[in-house]
Order: structure tokens, then C-alpha cells, then sequence
């Protein structure tokens, strides 16, 4: 009993790594008042270019193999950050449809890429995992601190709630919502580097499997408050968690004539939680009041 503990409390918080690193960065662009449903986008091009540039400097060594992939998982995020963010706020594209959009780009170009110069697949040495867990666990303070603690954290949430007012107050919406859609696409893409990286030391053309989706109902989950999401993230983490030891220890129930245990089940089970969990603050969550919004006063 003791070991399942265990196994499920380590389980819990590697499997919520992913889904907080994007979480956070969901939390700065939604409080700036940019839907973005383009983090699943954001952590596929990031695992894709992280575990690539890794495997392509590789004769330099681990270390700044390593670096390096990071290093280019951070700038492919941010490039998509700013697209999201160009096409958002200067093209006024509706914020859903630019950010379906940019997952099918990063969905197409990465596996065609991946399946053009990787046919027989990689394997990189990656990076411990621990590391990318320790980023996950210190990030939400750091990004409650910003929001609530600091001038630019006041503009932020002034420009998500309104973005009139905050004009009239004399600052500017267009800034500040590129950079926070900007940092929203590193961070999740730092979220793709822990799968390719960390976790699995290859790619696979899915292996993101809706964890952007997930993360953003932490988000909203958490009522767009860091500490909150990170919990959320945690909660879906668990059932991440859970489905994998049930499948490991042959765990088994019948009911109904039918196997809950069966793995295609289990592995629905962390999206079926999603959306049970979803459903519980339909009503209750109040999002940012210029959430969406495709005008900028100014």
C-alpha cells in the first residue's frame, strides 16, 4: 500500500509538470484577455525543436546539447506566442480560431518534419526530470508574485479586465498583451520540452495528446489564479497517475459486464475528469471581463 503511495504522489507531481508549466503560461495570456487554446500548439512545436536541436548538437555534449534544445523549445515557443498574438490583436482574427490554427500548423509541420528527417525515430540522453519538476513547483509563486506584486502585473490585469479603462489610465494594450502571449508560448513550450526531453528522450508526432487542452481547464479550473491552476494541474495529474499504476498492477473491476479497468477506459480517464471537473464551476468561474475581446482602445 505504501508503494502505490508512493508511486502515485511521484506519478502525480511528473505528470502535473507538463500541464503547469503550460497552465502558467495560460494564466498570463487569459488574464491579459487572450483566449488561448493554442497551448497545445505551443507544447508540440517545443517538445518537437527541443528533443531535434538536442539531437542535432549532440556532438558537443550532454549538457549543452541540452541547453541548447531548451534553448530552442523557448524560441519556437515564442515565435508561435507572437503569430497568436499578430494574428489576435493587429489582424483581430477571432482568439478561438487563430489558436485551432496553430495547433494544426504545429500538428502538420511537426510530424511531416519529423517523419522527413527522422524516419527511423531518435533518441536523445535528455535531461533529468527532476529538474523540469522543480521549475513546475517554484513557477506558480513566481507568477503569483508578478501579477499581484508588480507595475507590470497591475497592467496586465488591467488591460484583461478593461481594456478602455486601462487606456484611459494611459497604458497600452497591445504591449503588454504580446508579451504575455509571448511568454505564454515559452512556457508552454518549455512544458513540450519536459515530454521530449525529460520524460520520453524521443518525440512522437503525439506526444502532447491533448495535454494543451488540459491545462488550459486548469486554468480555468483554478479561476485564472496561478496557485490555482498548479492545484488543478495536480488534480488531472493524479488521474494521470492513477490510470498508469492500475494499468502497471493488473488492477481489475467488473461491473455491468463491462472491465473498467480496461485500458482503453483508463487511458480516457483524465479527460473524463476534465470535463466532470469543467462542468463543477460552469458559473462559479469568472474569467477576466475583456477575455476575447478582439478591439484595443488605441
Amino acid at each position: 500500500m505504501t508503494d502505490l503511495i508512493l508511486s502515485l504522489t511521484w506519478g502525480t507531481l511528473y505528470y502535473a509538470t507538463p500541464l503547469t508549466l503550460a497552465a502558467m503560461g495560460g494564466v498570463l495570456s487569459e488574464k491579459a484577455g487572450v483566449v488561448n487554446i493554442a497551448l497545445e500548439g505551443f507544447i508540440l512545436a517545443g517538445a518537437f525543436a527541443g528533443v531535434c536541436a538536442a539531437d542535432v548538437s549532440s556532438r558537443y555534449g550532454v549538457f549543452l546539447s541540452n541547453v541548447i534544445g531548451i534553448f530552442a523549445a523557448v524560441v519556437v515557443g515564442a515565435l508561435l506566442g507572437l503569430l497568436h498574438a499578430f494574428l489576435t490583436q493587429k489582424t483581430r482574427m477571432d482568439h478561438v480560431v487563430s489558436g485551432l490554427g496553430i495547433n494544426l500548423l504545429a500538428s502538420g509541420a511537426t510530424q511531416y518534419l519529423y517523419l522527413h528527417e527522422y524516419p527511423q525515430g531518435l533518441t536523445v540522453t535528455g535531461i533529468p526530470r527532476w529538474m523540469f519538476l522543480v521549475a513546475a513547483v517554484v513557477l506558480p509563486f513566481i507568477v503569483q508574485f508578478l501579477l499581484v506584486r508588480t507595475h507590470w502585473g497591475l497592467k496586465l490585469r488591467a488591460v484583461g479586465e478593461s481594456c478602455e479603462g486601462a487606456f484611459m489610465a494611459g497604458v497600452s494594450a497591445l504591449p503588454v498583451r504580446f508579451a504575455a502571449v509571448t511568454l505564454s508560448g515559452v512556457l508552454a513550450a518549455l512544458g513540450g520540452a519536459y515530454l521530449s526531453l525529460a520524460d520520453d528522450h524521443n518525440f512522437s508526432t503525439d506526444v502532447s495528446a491533448g495535454k494543451g487542452y488540459i491545462a488550459l481547464a486548469a486554468v480555468i479550473f483554478g479561476k485564472w489564479n496561478p496557485l490555482g491552476a498548479a492545484g488543478g494541474a495536480l488534480f488531472f495529474g493524479f488521474f494521470y497517475a492513477l490510470q498508469t499504476e492500475l494499468q502497471i498492477r493488473h488492477i481489475s473491476a467488473h461491473f455491468l459486464g463491462i472491465s473498467w479497468t480496461n485500458s482503453f477506459l483508463l487511458d480516457m480517464l483524465p479527460y473524463i475528469m476534465t470535463i466532470v471537473a469543467l462542468a463543477s464551476v460552469i458559473g462559479r468561474a469568472v474569467p477576466p471581463a475583456d477575455l476575447g475581446r478582439e478591439e484595443l482602445a488605441g
